[in-house]
């Protein structure tokens, strides 16, 4: 029995150039960057002082992944105009673990006492009341899920997916497996990151990964690290077409095996993710990649080589981008974003291009979109998000027939 089709009936975007999808994908059409200098908490001292945060009182609360999970969500479900019953609506998030304000991490190490000894009686009458700030509600990686399942009251299967830069395009990988097998009917899926913070600066920059020019460049010969992006990104797959103009046909994953922090330099893991979900879409070649490109000296030509392997002469015919240049890395949201541009072009013609590209790097030939947005014809589309860890994802949109 073959596989049941799975649609995209509505997406949802928050991101630092707007507010939904249409104003942010009319930004990012027009070549503008969300990137710029760091204002809601001192950042001086950190290897890297930008970055593209969503700053919005009413998105804000002890944990930010809500506020903005809950608002891309509200989007997608709205534009889908789907009816389900409960038990088969599933809800499938790419999120990481929630973080505590800095502020009450400073509090909470104070609370003993802040010297060389640990006042276990001090502790013990401070701690307890700041109980709520770190409780699960706001550090757990299913926080997200299990609230979006609330709003919903969707009560089929529910998954939280924690997997670095591919949580959300492996949260939909997961959706998609979930409806072809007949688990639910319809899947509410995506990815969310918030992580302009100054513990995420910290930990990024320790690794040496940020970029100390300040520019998201992906594929460019002055590329020298990424910068850190927020947002999410939802979408809303049925089995039912409905008025839906695109379907994921192909889904693809892989693991290195091979270093924590950086791919496998022969690029194996990215070329059998790529050639899986090909080959479960049955195509060998695609119109347009948005592809996973971090900016990154490791990262950018690694990808290059398995495109130039897996697409072969096809990719001559195809074009390729990344938004991180325009809105940085949302890390968690990161791959569910990319499936919204690669929705984007399969649908509407749009391509968007990759910001902050000007001199392509040698080793990452590749047909760039550069500058402004490219409009053509795009039956076919390929997403790729690569993570810490060595786990790779793919997806291949297509339009319907």
């Amino acid at each position: 029995m073959s596989a049941r089709r799975v649609f995209i009936r509505g997406v949802g975007v928050v991101s630092a150039l707007g507010r939904d999808w249409p104003s942010t994908a009319a930004a990012l059409a027009g070549g503008r960057s969300a990137i710029g200098p760091i204002t809601h908490f001192d950042v001086a001292g950190y290897p890297c002082t930008v970055g593209a945060p969503v700053l919005d009182p009413e998105l804000e609360g002890p944990d930010r992944r809500l506020g903005l999970a809950r608002r891309a969500a509200r989007e997608a479900w709205a534009r889908a105009g789907v009816s389900v019953a409960p038990e088969r609506l599933g809800v499938f998030i790419g999120a990481e673990s929630g973080r505590a304000t800095l502020s009450t991490v400073c509090e909470l190490a104070q609370a003993a006492g802040g010297g060389r000894t640990f006042d276990h009686v001090r502790f013990g009458a401070r701690a307890p009341a700041m109980a709520p700030r770190i409780d699960a509600s706001v550090v757990s990686p299913a926080a997200v899920a299990s609230v979006l399942a609330g709003e919903w009251d969707a009560r089929g299967p529910a998954q939280t997916v924690s997997l670095a830069c591919a949580s959300g395009s492996a949260a939909i990988i997961e959706a998609v497996r979930a409806l072809r097998l007949g688990l639910c009917d319809v899947a509410l899926c995506g990815g969310v990151g918030a992580d302009v913070d100054p513990l995420m600066l910290a930990g990024f920059g320790h690794l040496g990964i940020l970029s100390a020019k300040g520019c998201s460049r992906p594929f460019d010969a002055r590329r020298d690290g990424f910068v850190v992006g927020e947002g999410a990104a939802l979408v809303v797959l049925s089995v039912e077409r409905g008025d839906a103009e695109a379907e994921i046909a192909g889904v693809g994953r892989s693991l290195d095996a091979y270093n924590l922090t950086a791919p496998d330099p022969e690029g194996d893991g990215a070329r059998r993710s790529m050639l899986a979900a090909l080959r479960d879409a049955g195509v060998e070649t695609v119109d347009y990649v948005q592809a996973h490109g971090t900016s990154t000296p490791l990262n950018d030509p690694v990808e290059a080589w398995a495109l130039r392997v897996v697409l072969g002469d096809g990719l001559a015919r195809a074009r390729v981008a990344s938004v991180k240049g325009a809105l940085g890395h949302w890390v968690a949201g990161a791959g569910a974003l990319g499936l919204v541009c690669a929705y984007e072009a399969v649908v509407g013609g749009r391509m968007m291009p990759t910001a902050g590209l000007e001199t392509p790097d040698p080793d990452c030939d590749l047909p760039h979109v550069i500058g402004e947005a490219v409009y053509q014809e795009a039956r076919t589309a390929l997403v790729n998000a690569f993570a810490f860890g060595g786990a790779n994802t793919s997806l291949v949109v297509r339009r319907c027939a």
